[in-house]
């Protein structure tokens, strides 16, 4: 292994995500298995099976079941699946065989929750439990925890640009994967954390401290634009922050070339945003017939459908207390730290910062824009479902501006923090539960470790290991992964040794 902290860092934030593997099946994944299995958007086979999926109005001029959500996260989930499919069809087969064989009916789910119950029965029957299960461990393993890791070894790297000694920043880093709500997020395939670290890969290569890349300006402004129009493919919030961070890449630009040679400049930028909105207007096209209406136009009514348009109508004061507050998902609740943001502008302000306050003002205009944003929106209500979902795309960049508070701070406040962060982190990510973020970490501390994959099994125990009764300890497989970091920060050049026993 090379004694590289950025491959060390990547591999124990994988480890770590896939360790806490959620089995959640999110509309994402249907879209994931139609593209793969069918070659088409079409959801018809899965109509019912999630409340997202509806089938086209009368006036669509293309029928059929879709989903009201954007494709991208669904498109880049696509590529670990087609890889891993040729396996996945031999154990689903081998499995369904089997069951044949015994006529083996049975579907227990000790839940509560009877919606959860119904799901299971329902997929088990179909004979889809199995392959549900696979696609969604896939595609965290090889799709949300990667790219989750690689926000942090960027982290790793902008941080050091800014001049942090490397032992500080790699703490940091840490901090941000295990500390924010990158954990909790990371666990299933969703568009919203998805498309917060492209933007800020685009963002990092807007900013290139220190040179950190080495390409060309014209090359870095379209790879950038790549990544924001990934980030609207994945959502349209993503068009926020797409939008502007094509106004921070014509602010930077203009350093070198002034405002009009800078303008010039930036349109490599939004040349890179093409292929993504042309990739979303394609989709739209062939779903419903017309390429620039959103699926959400699309969508049978739902509850608050009939505020502004299709549910996103003006500020609202309420919606803005939820999100920043709310027991259950409020930023301020999941995410603690981030209140520390607010301090940040006096400590550039009195240039206590190694942040430069151009991309500080950056980090907190997306911010506060997409908050704003979001206070329009009312379905941010459900988001109780599965916990701080909607302001997922902040978490990199709101860290980025509290860094520079930690630093400031007394070293055993700065602890304090990151403890904290942690513990709250680390118990959303165990425990998943729909409850207060507090209910998550009592729960922890009462129940014991926790991993959300295991706990589901246990619950679907009577399918799966018949023999088995209880509950089973997450401990030795969390004492299992630890042992896997230690061994990826200790072992240095294996090869290298056994080169010289050779």
């Amino acid at each position: 292994m090379p004694d590289s902290p950025r491959l060390r860092l990547f591999l124990t934030c994988w480890i770590v995500y896939v360790l806490h593997f959620a089995t959640d099946f999110a509309r994402e994944h249907y879209l994931v298995v139609s593209i793969v299995e069918d070659r088409t958007y079409v959801l018809d086979k899965y109509y019912g099976m999630h409340a997202d999926i509806f089938m086209n109005p009368p006036n669509a001029t293309v029928q059929g079941a879709h989903h009201g959500a954007n494709p991208g996260m669904s498109m880049v989930a696509t590529i670990p699946y087609l890889l891993t499919k040729p396996v996945i069809d031999v154990v689903v087969n081998r499995e369904l065989a089997g069951r044949k064989a015994r006529g083996d009916t049975s579907a227990v789910y000790d839940d509560k929750r009877p919606n959860r119950v119904a799901f299971y029965q329902k997929t088990r029957k179909l004979g889809l439990d199995v392959r549900f299960g696979l696609v969604a461990a896939v595609t965290t393993v090889f799709c949300m925890a990667p790219i989750s890791a690689a926000s942090a070894v960027l982290m790793f790297s902008l941080m050091g640009a800014m001049g942090l000694a490397q032992r500080t920043a790699l703490g940091m880093s840490l901090l941000y994967a295990f500390g924010t709500p990158v954990f909790l997020r990371t666990a299933y395939l969703n568009q919203n954390l998805g498309l917060g670290i492209f933007a800020f890969f685009a963002f990092a290569l807007i900013w290139n401290p220190n040179r950190l890349f080495g390409w060309s300006a014209s090359r870095r402004l379209f790879v950038a634009g790549l990544f924001g129009g990934l980030a609207f493919l994945c959502d349209y919030s993503g068009a926020i922050l797409m939008g502007l961070l094509g106004f921070y890449s014509w602010w930077r630009s203009a350093d070198d070339e002034g405002v009009f040679g800078g303008f010039k400049r930036s349109l490599w930028y939004l040349a890179g945003t093409i292929p993504g909105i042309m990739m979303l207007f394609q989709y739209q096209w062939a779903s419903f017939g017309n390429p620039f209406y959103p699926p959400q136009h699309w969508m049978a009514p739902v509850e608050w459908m009939d505020v502004g348009y299709q549910g996103v109508g003006g500020l609202s004061p309420e919606l803005l207390r939820l999100l920043l507050i709310d027991t259950r998902f409020g930023l301020f609740m999941a995410m603690p730290m981030a209140l520390l943001a607010l301090a940040a502008p006096f400590l550039a302000r009195a240039r206590r910062t190694l942040l430069p306050g151009r991309e500080l003002a950056t980090c907190l205009v997306l911010s506060a824009a997409l908050i704003l944003f979001f206070a329009t929106v009312q379905y941010t209500r459900l988001q109780w479902v599965t916990g701080i979902r909607y302001l997922a795309p902040l978490f990199p960049f709101l860290f980025l501006a509290v860094v520079p508070v930690l630093l400031a701070m007394p070293r055993i406040v700065t602890y304090g923090v990151a403890l904290l962060s942690f513990v709250i982190s680390w118990s959303l990510a165990m425990v998943r539960s729909q409850g207060t973020v507090f209910e998550n970490v009592q729960r922890v501390f009462i129940e014991g470790f926790q991993l959300p994959w295991l706990t589901v099994i246990t619950k679907m125990s009577a399918q799966y290991l018949p023999w088995y009764r209880g509950n089973v300890s997450a401990l030795p497989l969390l004492v299992l992964g630890a042992a896997m970091v230690w061994v990826i920060w200790t072992v240095r050049n294996p090869w290298r040794r056994l080169e010289a026993a050779n």
